[in-house]
């Protein structure tokens, strides 16, 4: 299972509208870009989680796998969610794809480290993705910036209250 192509998400919010708590800012006029690089799906679907939460909780969403992705759409997002599943060795080794990687450098220092989260699928550990992605897009070692890993391909509640966090920081940068 592969998402291909911008998907554009909130579409149809009638039918999917969640009541918000009381101290959510609602940012209907923010947009969120998740890109990702898939192998198998498992990334594809993990992506599509982290931008149908996003989209409700009233962003406006762009989902694309990295190779449908042209770069200069950046200039119109606020808030950049990008990732890859986990290649290299079962306990070392781990590292972005090269495909993931190349896209990367072409988006290094366009989105503010402050609103840019990382993420990632796994079969057994990750490793250093965390470091290595943040590296490919020129972030500070210093920086701290979200990171959500998953094995499934399910958002947990952890990583929603991750995604609130981010989103409600991130206004202030």
């Amino acid at each position: 299972m592969c998402l291909a192509g911008n998907n554009r998400l909130g579409t149809n919010r009638k039918n999917n509208e969640q009541k918000l708590p009381k101290n959510h800012v609602v940012t209907n006029k923010m947009k969120a870009t998740v890109l990702y690089y898939s192998h198998k799906g498992k990334t594809a679907f993990f992506a599509r989680e982290i931008a149908m939460y996003l989209w409700s909780k009233g962003l406006n969403v762009s989902l694309s796998a990295i190779s449908d992705f042209n770069t200069q759409k950046l200039n119109e997002t606020d808030f950049l969610i990008s990732g890859c599943w986990t290649c290299g060795w079962f306990v070392v080794g781990q590292h972005p794809h090269k495909k993931w990687r190349a896209c990367s450098r072409k988006m290094a220092g366009r989105i503010s480290p402050h609103r840019t989260l990382l993420f990632t699928t796994y079969k057994f550990r990750t490793g250093s993705m965390y470091r290595k992605m943040k590296k490919t897009l020129k972030i500070s070692r210093n920086t701290h910036i979200p990171f959500l890993k998953s094995k499934n391909g399910l958002l947990t509640e952890t990583d929603k209250k991750i995604l609130d966090q981010f989103i409600s920081t991130s206004l202030f940068y």
